[in-house]
C-alpha cells in the first residue's frame, strides 16, 4: 500500500510539474519571427528622421544606412517613377548572383546576338565577331551604362531579355520591392516599367552587401578598350567630386528626368543616397552631394552590440537541465544615429525554446529602442548546447513554481487586507 501510495504521488507531482513548467510564463511575448542567420535589420520606415533642413530639387531622393537598411532622410520615397538606367544596378546584382550559383563564370564570352548588336540608346556598339567575358559585360554596364551589354548579358545568362526580366520581377519581389514592375534590362522606356527611392535603394543596399566587388567597377571614372581607340567615361559624374565615392549608378530618359544612386562609405559608415527625376545632370549631382553630405553631417554610426557578445539577459529554456542560458548576438549590429536624439536602448525579446537545443539555436533577438522605437533588431543564440532536464528535476522545478505562485498569490492577499 505504501509502494502504491508513493507510486501515485510521484506521478501525479510530475504530471502537474510538467503541466506547470509549460505554462509558466517564461518567454517576453511580441516577437513576430527572427532573421535569418547572419542578418541584423533596422526598421527602416520607424527609424526616418525627418530633416526638413534638408532640401533637394530634385522630385524624390533618400538615404539609407546599408549595414541595417535605417532610412534616415527621405522625399517622396515611394512614389512610382521611371528608373531609367538605374534598372541596370538590377541587371547586375543578378548577373552576380548567377556566377555566385555556379551558373557563369566572369572568364565566358558572352555572344553577341543580333538583338544584342541593334538595342537604341547608350551603346558600346558591341560587335557580334568582338569576344568579351562576362567581367567586361559587367563594366560596360556599370561605367558607360551601355544597354547592348545588359542584352547580351541577359540573353547569356537567362536565354532570353524576356526570361532574364522575370528574374528580375522576381528578385524584386524577394527584396519587398513592392512599387516596382520591371520591362526590359535596360530602362529604356517602357509605361510598365517603373520602381521608386525606396525600392531603388532596396536593390542597391542589396547588390553593394553580397557582391562588394560591383564598387571596384562602378568607380572608374574612364577606361579605354579595342586597343586604346575606344574609351569608356562612367556617366556618374559626382565621382571625384565627393569623398569617398565608388559607385553607383545613373539614368535618364525623357520621361524619367536624371536619376543618380550614389554611394559613399566613411569612418566605417556606408550611406546609400537616390535622387530621381532633376532637370539636368548639374542638379542631380548637386542633390547627390547635398544628400550624402547631410548624412555624413547628421549621422553617426554607433555599436549596439559586437558579434559573441552576451545579451543583458538570460534566455530561458522550457524543460531544459538548465532553465535559463547565455545568449549572445549572432552578428555585428551597428546602427546610425543623428545628432542631438535620444540615446539608444537594449531590449531582449526571446520566444519559446524547449530543450533539447544545440549551441547557436536562435532563441531571440536583440533590439535597438530609441524613443519607444524599435530601429534596429539581431538574432540572439544560445551559447552553448542544452540537454533536456531529467524527469526528476522537471518535477521538482514544477513543485517549486508551483508553490512560488502560491506563496506570491498568500503575500498578495495578505498585503491586500492591510492595504
Amino acid at each position: 500500500m505504501k509502494k502504491q501510495f508513493w507510486k501515485k504521488t510521484a506521478s501525479g507531482a510530475l504530471v502537474a510539474a510538467l503541466l506547470l513548467t509549460v505554462n509558466v510564463p517564461t518567454t517576453q511575448q511580441g516577437l513576430q519571427g527572427l532573421l535569418p542567420l547572419g542578418m541584423s535589420v533596422a526598421h527602416a520606415e520607424d527609424a526616418k528622421a525627418a530633416a526638413p533642413d534638408l532640401q533637394i530639387q530634385s522630385p524624390a531622393g533618400l538615404i539609407m544606412d546599408v549595414k541595417t537598411g535605417q532610412l534616415l532622410w527621405s522625399k517622396d520615397e515611394h512614389g512610382k517613377r521611371y528608373p531609367a538606367s538605374v534598372t541596370k544596378i538590377m541587371t547586375m546584382l543578378l548577373t552576380y548572383e548567377a556566377v555566385e550559383k555556379g551558373e557563369k563564370k566572369l572568364t565566358d564570352v558572352v555572344p553577341i546576338s543580333a538583338t544584342a548588336y541593334g538595342v537604341e540608346g547608350s551603346s558600346v556598339w558591341l560587335d557580334p565577331k568582338e569576344k568579351w567575358t562576362l567581367q567586361d559585360m559587367l563594366e560596360f554596364i556599370a561605367i558607360p551604362s551601355a544597354n547592348d551589354a545588359c542584352v547580351a548579358t541577359a540573353e547569356f545568362i537567362a536565354g532570353s531579355d524576356k526570361a532574364f526580366v522575370e528574374r528580375m520581377n522576381k528578385k524584386a519581389a524577394e527584396l519587398g520591392m513592392k512599387d516596382t514592375h520591371f520591362a526590359d534590362t535596360n530602362g529604356l522606356h517602357d509605361p510598365d516599367h517603373y520602381s521608386s527611392a525606396y525600392d531603388i535603394a532596396l536593390m542597391a543596399r542589396e547588390l553593394i552587401n553580397k557582391y562588394p566587388q560591383v564598387l571596384d567597377i562602378s568607380k572608374i571614372q574612364s577606361k579605354t578598350i579595342r586597343d586604346g581607340k575606344f574609351k569608356l567615361e562612367n556617366t556618374n559624374h559626382a565621382l571625384g567630386k565627393i569623398e569617398g565615392m565608388d559607385g553607383l549608378k545613373t539614368g535618364f530618359t525623357d520621361q524619367a528626368g536624371n536619376n543618380l544612386v550614389g554611394t559613399v562609405e566613411r569612418n566605417g559608415m556606408r550611406l546609400i543616397s537616390v535622387e530621381l527625376g532633376a532637370k539636368d545632370d548639374e542638379m542631380r549631382v548637386n542633390d547627390t552631394i547635398k544628400i550624402l553630405d547631410y548624412g555624413f553631417t547628421n549621422f553617426k554610426p554607433q555599436t549596439v552590440i559586437k558579434k559573441g557578445e552576451a545579451a543583458p539577459e538570460l534566455a530561458p529554456v522550457i524543460s531544459g537541465k538548465d532553465k535559463e542560458i547565455e545568449a549572445v548576438a549572432q552578428s555585428d549590429l551597428t546602427v546610425s544615429i543623428k545628432n542631438g536624439t535620444p540615446a539608444l536602448e537594449k531590449k531582449t525579446v526571446f520566444k519559446e525554446v524547449t530543450a533539447p537545443i544545440t549551441k547557436d539555436t536562435v532563441v531571440g533577438e536583440l533590439q535597438a529602442v530609441q524613443d519607444g522605437k524599435v530601429i534596429a533588431t539581431v538574432p540572439l543564440v544560445a551559447k552553448q548546447d542544452v540537454e533536456k532536464g531529467s524527469w526528476i528535476r522537471l518535477m521538482f522545478r514544477g513543485i517549486g513554481h508551483f508553490f512560488s505562485g502560491l506563496f506570491s498569490s498568500i503575500g498578495s492577499g495578505i498585503s491586500g487586507l492591510f492595504n
